[in-house]
């Protein structure tokens, strides 16, 4: 947890003037067995106490990684994409499957300066299917679905979705020149790139960290050599989003420049406020939230 300066990770400047969950998400590529050394300086010089993984089909490289960054719990199964790292303490975690081989990872942590017995931070770690076209998107809508389902009528209102999504948000702006001949042919003969899941996400009451904190900035995720398209996100609750301080993609010059070769794709690193420490105003907010949240699941009502 951050109390003490922020490392400069080249992306996020100044330190929370409250103390933080350093919550990273990161897409490692095809397990990461051969830069698994790489991907452990970019974390180390990260600095979080979250992380959660996608593409991280092997969990011995996400073993190895646990003792290798300091976070020694780490929750990861074989052939599933999505992995957890944490230096907190795990109250629950849960796999919830949106269709087969794509599932969700649902944690729920405590902070160390909480004071409550209750989990105060709840983690949905997500890996959607890829392709930027109609026929991707209308995957993904498919996997969306089931995850909403599964995770109950109050994770609008409680649960950090966090992952690469594979979607792109509406408003933003991909640069598709420097995309390969193929996908442009593609995307003009099968619709365009779409906007649909994030939309819905949106409608159900998840905020957009990255845009919420940078209205004008495209926040473009990969590639490392030129980054052109954002498909990495930290999703926050309504009932949460004031605890939300930062959300930027690490710059790809960050870790003395390991993060251009550690990954396709960047580091999104976001900072959340310990609930013991926000302001009242703030925590008045988010409780108030909160509370509407459960009674609105109790009649039956959608947010």
């Amino acid at each position: 947890m951050s109390g003490a300066p922020a490392r400069d990770t080249g992306s996020v400047e100044r330190t929370p003037a409250v103390p933080t969950i350093r919550l990273v998400s990161y897409n490692i590529r095809f397990g990461g067995a051969s830069r698994r050394s790489a991907i452990a300086d970019v974390l180390g010089a990260l600095d979080a106490d979250v992380v959660v993984l996608q593409e991280a089909t092997d969990a011995a490289v996400v073993s190895w990684l646990s003792g290798a960054v300091g976070l020694p719990h780490a929750i990861a199964e074989r052939g599933r994409s999505v992995a957890l790292l944490t230096r907190l303490d795990v109250a629950t975690s849960a796999w919830h499957v949106a269709r087969p081989g794509r599932a969700a990872l649902d944690v729920r942590l405590r902070t160390r300066q909480s004071d409550r017995e209750d989990p105060d931070l709840r983690v949905v770690g997500m890996h959607l299917s890829a392709g930027l076209s109609r026929r991707g998107e209308r995957l993904r809508q498919v996997e969306v679905a089931g995850l909403l389902a599964a995770l109950g009528p109050t994770a609008a209102h409680d649960a950090w979705l966090v992952g690469d999504l594979n979607s792109v948000a509406p408003g933003d702006g991909p640069r598709t020149r420097g995309m390969p001949i193929w996908l442009r042919i593609l995307l003009r003969v099968d619709g365009g790139i779409r906007t649909d899941v994030l939309a819905r996400l949106a409608a159900h009451g998840w905020v957009d960290g990255f845009r919420r904190l940078h209205a004008d900035e495209p926040g473009y995720t990969l590639p490392p050599a030129d980054p052109s398209v954002r498909l990495d996100y930290v999703l926050a609750p309504s009932g949460e989003v004031g605890r939300l301080v930062a959300c930027s993609p690490v710059e790809p010059s960050a870790a003395g420049g390991r993060v251009r070769v550690a990954s396709d794709h960047l580091p999104l690193l976001a900072e959340i406020a310990i609930l013991g420490s926000m302001p009242a105003s703030a925590r008045g907010s988010a409780t108030e939230a909160r509370t509407a949240a459960t009674t609105a699941a109790g009649t039956g009502a959608v947010a």
